[in-house]
């Protein structure tokens, strides 16, 4: 049998005509009973044909060249797989289908490494054989359902020897951007530490690993769209990267590898693995952060193996204004962060039709690549200031609108103000001069800034009113509630002098103190949204003004419902209390029921219009080197 390695690529057709080559001579009724036992997993039906006729073990029982074993391993059978292998002579299992493939190919789109380990063990060469396509096993497990113990397993058995050369071959480029684009970054950077060529494999768009790397904004932190409490873990998790095989996998090689692995913290890992046993989110985040960290490594890594190759021209064309391009749009801070360390000439890349990085980065609303190149405050200045093709200012680029980013934003009127802000920050860091410069176009940036955010205006405006009437609308039936309670106090007056009856009363002066705040706070909250609905609505006014009075009429709103409940809550006891002593206690739980639904409903938007509104500058400069 020739070997996969020297087969040449076939097409579709090719197969084709050779299934129905083979097909003439084939007799489809014989095996069927054979094909049908073994795809349903009857193992006693499949040992009784094969103990009928012992030939059919090793002939081809499908029209498709397909023995047996390559049939089991097919239909996901793998304790089929696991018989048939001991009864198999060891050089048949390196048989190849009409595919092109053999049943180790099969066996590694699944997740049964315990398979995969049985036919390695008994014909160790069947990790080096390829398919028609020059690719070995090891780049159908990265292709499959992405399960690392079978890309594990195979990377620990497969070698660099012939026929498949997996890691120096043509395969390698498959193999790399597979398994860099799987996010299998500690997997890649074991096989980069045995085989260093693989880091500056490249094509014609650049290094291969950084080109893949720099389309995934998801693997880096700074593509972290984690919440709160997300963040929170994220920072206190620990990590450990030593690049080596899970235990389970390593096997004869724990020698090798001696103990330096063990050398963590016992005690803390054990705490840690615990912990997101119990809670599997924090095993999320610890995956997350583990895989950010290792694509950090894996570039830092790239990049240190093509420095060292002392040539500009190689490294100029292998990190390529494509992958410049790339991590910028996308707002991979680290990728760049790393590229400007190793080649600081680099930060002066200019691509035709976007410009500079800072401009892109503009253009993109990246704000952490802007903060990223504000370390350097000259060279951001020159990039700054120089004008695109069509006349168009760094101002002119932040004018126009992206929805796109927009999205995340809740409401209308805070993307108008998100937009503001970026502009604003943008103008401050061009030069005075250019406020004024107006492009091919004939506009200056103010102008286009207008004339592309005109529709994001009237709809500001129609969010704003809405939520203001929404709002004022509660408002008014808080303060007519608590404005007639206070003619009608619990318990009455006293009939001679009109004082209130419980007047000494502290529940009472509860209830009196708590109905007055609401009605000042509700009152004040109409005031708040009446001044919205009066408003001019310029662009500026939602920059600062119309958020801060929004701000201001739902926190009055907020202390409006929390003091009517408490009031509701007072004069409710005061008059069954009497009767029911414990009355209190249900009241009190009762009455947190509306005031936590509407924090739980409002709060989120709240908090997010005091970050955006009093919250630091959009971009902080930071640390280069």
């Amino acid at each position: 049998m020739a070997s996969a390695g020297s087969s040449p690529v076939m097409s579709f057709n090719d197969v084709k005509a050779a299934a129905t080559e083979f097909a003439r001579g084939f007799n489809h009724n014989y095996y069927q009973p054979l094909h049908i036992a073994i795809l349903k997993g009857d193992w006693e039906s499949t040992k009784a044909f094969l103990d009928n006729d012992p030939s059919a073990l090793t002939a081809k029982v499908t029209i498709l060249g397909r023995t047996a074993l390559h049939v089991a391993a097919l239909g996901g059978q793998w304790q089929i797989v696991e018989k048939l292998v001991q009864l198999m002579p060891a050089h048949v299992l390196g048989e190849l289908d009409l595919m092109g493939c053999t049943c180790l190919h099969y066996v590694a789109l699944g997740e049964s490494t315990k398979t995969a380990k049985a036919l390695v063990a008994k014909n160790p060469s069947l990790t080096q054989l390829t398919d028609f396509k020059g690719f070995t096993p090891l780049i159908y497990s990265i292709t499959s359902t992405r399960c690392k113990e079978m890309v594990w397993c195979l990377v620990l058995n497969t070698t660099d020897e012939r026929p498949g050369c997996p890691f120096s071959g043509p395969s390698a480029r498959e193999l790399v951007a597979l398994l860099t684009a799987a996010g299998f970054h500690d997997i890649t950077m074991y096989l980069l530490q045995r085989f260093p060529n693989l880091a500056i494999i490249s094509d014609s768009n650049g290094g291969i690993i950084l080109n893949v790397l720099s389309k995934l904004s998801s693997d880096f932190q700074s593509g972290n769209k984690l919440g709160f409490w997300g963040r929170c873990i994220y920072h206190c998790v620990p990590v450990e990267l030593d690049y080596l095989p899970p235990s389970q996998l390593r096997g004869d090689l724990k020698d090798s590898y001696g103990e330096s692995s063990h050398h963590q913290s016992y005690f803390g890992g054990t705490i840690w693995n615990a912990i997101q046993n119990l809670v599997p989110s924090i095993k999320l985040v610890r995956d997350a952060k583990l895989r950010h960290v290792s694509a950090v490594r894996l570039v830092e890594f790239v990049c240190s193996q093509v420095s060292t190759m002392n040539d500009s021209e190689f490294w100029q064309s292998f990190v390529s204004a494509d992958i410049i391009f790339n991590a910028t749009t996308a707002g991979i801070v680290e990728i760049l962060r790393i590229c400007f360390h190793f080649f600081p000439d680099l930060v002066w890349i200019h691509m035709p039709n976007e410009g500079y990085v800072a401009q892109i980065a503009i253009k993109n609303r990246q704000e952490k690549v802007l903060s990223l190149l504000c370390k350097m405050p000259i060279i951001c200045n020159l990039l700054v200031s120089t004008l695109d093709e069509s006349q168009n200012t760094t101002s002119h680029l932040a004018a126009r609108s992206d929805s796109h980013k927009l999205a995340p934003i809740s409401g209308a009127a805070f993307q108008m103000q998100k937009e503001l802000q970026w502009f604003k920050e943008v103008e401050k860091l061009d030069h005075p001069l250019h406020k004024e410069i107006k492009n091919k176009d004939g506009k200056t940036p103010w102008q286009l800034f207008r004339e592309e955010h005109k529709t994001l205006l009237e709809e500001g405006e129609k969010w704003m009113k809405d939520t203001s009437n929404s709002c004022m609308l509660v408002a008014t039936l808080i303060a007519t509630v608590v404005f007639a309670s206070v003619l009608t106090v619990p318990g009455g007056n006293n009939q001679d002098k009109g004082i209130p009856i419980f007047l000494q009363d502290h529940t009472f002066m509860v209830f009196v103190v708590s109905d007055a705040f609401a009605l000042f706070s509700s009152m004040a909250s109409l005031l708040m949204f009446l001044s919205i609905l009066t408003a001019r609505y310029a662009e500026e006014d939602f920059l600062k003004t119309l958020p801060e009075r929004l701000i201001l009429g739902l926190a009055s709103l907020f202390l409006a419902i929390v003091t009517t409940m408490i009031a509701f809550g007072a004069a409710l006891s005061l008059v069954l209390r009497e009767r029911l002593k414990w009355v209190s206690i249900p009241i009190a739980l009762l009455a947190c029921v509306p005031v936590a639904l509407f924090a739980r409903l409002q709060l989120p938007l709240f908090i997010q219009m005091i970050i955006s509104t009093y919250g630091s500058r959009i971009y902080h400069p930071q640390s280069l080197w």
